[in-house]
């Protein structure tokens, strides 16, 4: 799993790579919680707090949790899930994650009509919450009854085996403290995070997809 550091990276800004049946896949998502206690969030950056998914992705269920600590700074907390079946639904079989939050996002002012490619390939203009991430230092680690793992060279190595008699083989590899810039923007109802587009601080392209 490739992490662009931020919610941002993994972000949620960041990037993911991972699992499938029978042989490695790909999949992602983005994360945030909600609470009964008043949030320390900015009004302007509260919109990213709580939890966010990408789609079902061969019985992998890939969660981020975005949670305030300050105005401006949040932890994000990535969550993998393995289910019976490849929709996501049945029994859990098998849980990833880092065992803590996986980065720390400081968020800078607004930028104003900064440039978005989209994932068309259609460049829209719009204001974005510009950032820069923290990962943290940690392995990847999977649980369940259907697991089995290796960890080796900074690389967490799983085998998932699924009731039908299906498996997935799948690499996570470790957090290192890796510091990265981009930017979150909420369009359609959908979080997108941002990378720059080489060294360009006001153009930026689609790295994930988010949803609640």
């Amino acid at each position: 799993m490739k992490y662009l550091a931020v919610l941002l990276s993994s972000t949620m800004l960041a990037a993911c790579g991972g699992g499938g049946s029978a042989s490695p896949s790909s999949a992602v998502s983005s994360s945030a919680s909600s609470s009964s206690t008043v949030s320390p969030a900015s009004a302007e950056l509260a919109k990213y707090e709580g939890v966010w998914r990408q789609d079902c992705d061969n019985h992998m269920q890939l969660t981020r949790t975005a949670t305030a600590t300050s105005g401006t700074t949040f932890s994000v907390t990535t969550k993998e899930e393995y289910f019976d079946n490849a929709d996501c639904t049945g029994a859990l079989v098998a849980t990833g994650s880092f065992g803590q939050p996986d980065e720390a996002v400081q968020y800078t002012a607004t930028l104003a009509n900064a440039s978005v490619k989209m994932p068309t390939g259609e460049t829209i203009v719009s204001d974005v919450d510009p950032a820069t991430s923290v990962l943290a230092v940690a392995p990847f680690t999977f649980t369940g009854s259907g697991v089995t793992s290796t960890y080796a060279f900074g690389t967490t190595f799983g085998r998932i085996e699924y009731p039908n008699g299906e498996h997935a083989l799948i690499q996570r590899q470790a957090l290192n403290g890796q510091t990265s810039h981009g930017a979150l923007l909420i369009r359609n109802d959908e979080l997108l995070a941002l990378v720059p587009i080489g060294d360009s601080t006001t153009s930026f392209q689609v790295n994930q997809r988010y949803i609640r």
